[in-house]
């Protein structure tokens, strides 16, 4: 895909998508629930489209008596959260994934269902999908999990964890990493009758069923940072993000923090946030990510495109996202005249440097990756280089399906 520079100035409504997290909870929890709740406003993110899918034939493939293949593709979340729900469901089945999922680690999750009784192994190499899991009711209990590569280990747990007769205490080890995501779903569990408490690195879910509810899914906050990285890099941008709040449980949203250094100020309205460019922005940043990882690529690009030495700590868990982001940001922005350090393992410099827009005819080219959330945070460059290509831009589906039509109604770029 090629997008072209139309106007540095803008002002526009902007659809955000439906959170994928909080959609794909809201299906477990359901799922656990017996399909009891109401659900509204639910993701069109092909994870969540793909999570949805899977459910629906795990249900028709129970007590088949046959070994059923459960593909997830490249869907971490999807994974991870299948991964307790068929230990808990009799049958034998195949729980694979992509090349790329292959080689992302889910040895803690599974040395922890095992001690709960599981019945798991590793089909091809230990610590990585796929699996074969002989599903069987479990009863829960007392247990720990490491949550140093993924909060979703432990909440794929405690969403079980009502429909066990002894509920799960469940201690948090290893150096934590994205806490507010396992806060989102206690929330949503509450919402739904659930009795959870989290003490510090202690989670207690007590053995009391779901109840009917009514879950109506917010904005998603990871989704927005990209409108605000546009803002950062226009010259006078503004944008309405429709169905944004403030006052949402998603960790993410302390991206406004973030990019008011960056020269970008909001008000909440009536449905939606608006948010424009202040132009006052820090020479030097520091960001500790290690609660917000997913804000990277947004933070990163727009620290280069604006000039801003940045330098970036607690990204450890990036090398098993969709792809080692840390290393791809740093390839990618190479190709702008951009230098990237990563002294040491989580962390991530990002140097100061002048990125000019070009009138020639050549045209960067960038690589995605497959990786959703590069092929959006690299997009908004064009707002400094007049003109780029982004490979395997379809990628954006995985979590916001429209944002190539959400960015023409800016008019600030042409795509072709």
């Amino acid at each position: 895909m090629k997008l072209k520079l139309l106007n540095t100035c803008f002002d526009a409504k902007i659809q955000i998508s439906s959170s994928k997290s909080e959609s794909n909870r809201a299906l477990m929890i359901n799922a656990y629930a017996g399909n009891i709740l109401h659900i509204t406003n639910l993701s069109d993110a092909d994870d969540t489209v793909l999570l949805s899918k899977l459910l629906s034939e795990i249900h028709l493939s129970e007590n088949s008596g046959q070994e059923v293949i459960i593909d997830c593709h490249n869907a971490g979340t999807v994974y991870r959260f299948l991964l307790t729900y068929l230990a808990n469901k009799p049958g034998k089945w195949v729980l694979t994934g992509s090349e790329r999922m292959k080689q992302r680690p889910v040895n803690d999750l599974v040395a922890t269902l095992i001690e709960l009784g599981a019945d798991i192994r590793y089909i091809e190499n230990s610590g990585f999908p796929p699996l074969l899991v002989t599903g069987k009711i479990l009863s829960g209990g007392s247990t720990a999990v490491s949550i140093e590569k993924s909060s979703q280990f432990a909440s794929s747990l405690i969403m079980a964890a009502p429909v066990w007769t002894n509920g799960i205490q469940l201690e948090l080890t290893g150096n934590p990493s994205s806490m507010p995501y396992l806060d989102m779903t206690l929330n949503m569990m509450k919402l739904c009758g659930a009795d959870v408490v989290r003490r510090d690195e202690l989670v207690i879910v007590s053995p009391v069923p779901y109840t009917q509810a009514e879950l109506s899914i917010s904005a998603d906050w990871s989704g927005a940072a990209f409108w605000f990285e546009m803002v950062a890099l226009s010259v006078d941008g503004r944008l309405y993000l429709e169905g944004v709040s403030l006052k949402s449980d998603q960790g993410d949203r302390v991206l406004v923090d973030f990019f008011k250094k960056l020269g970008v100020d909001c008000k909440e309205n009536p449905g939606g946030l608006l948010i424009w460019k202040l132009g006052d922005m820090t020479d030097e940043i520091q960001f500790n990510l290690r609660d917000f990882p997913d804000l990277l690529p947004a933070l990163a690009v727009t620290c280069a495109g604006l000039g801003v030495k940045a330098f970036f700590s607690g990204l450890e868990n990036l090398v098993i996202k969709e792809s080692n982001r840390t290393k791809a940001i740093q390839q990618e922005l190479f190709k702008v005249g951009v230098r990237c350090d990563m002294p040491s393992i989580g962390e991530l410099i990002i140097h100061s440097s002048t990125i000019k827009y070009s009138e020639s005819d050549s045209c960067i080219v960038f690589e995605s990756y497959d990786d959703h959330r590069m092929a959006m945070a690299l997009a908004p460059l064009v707002l400094r280089l007049g003109k780029l290509q982004i490979n395997r831009s379809e990628a954006v589906s995985k979590s916001y399906p429209g944002f190539w039509s959400e960015l023409l109604k800016t008019n600030a770029v042409s795509i072709d």
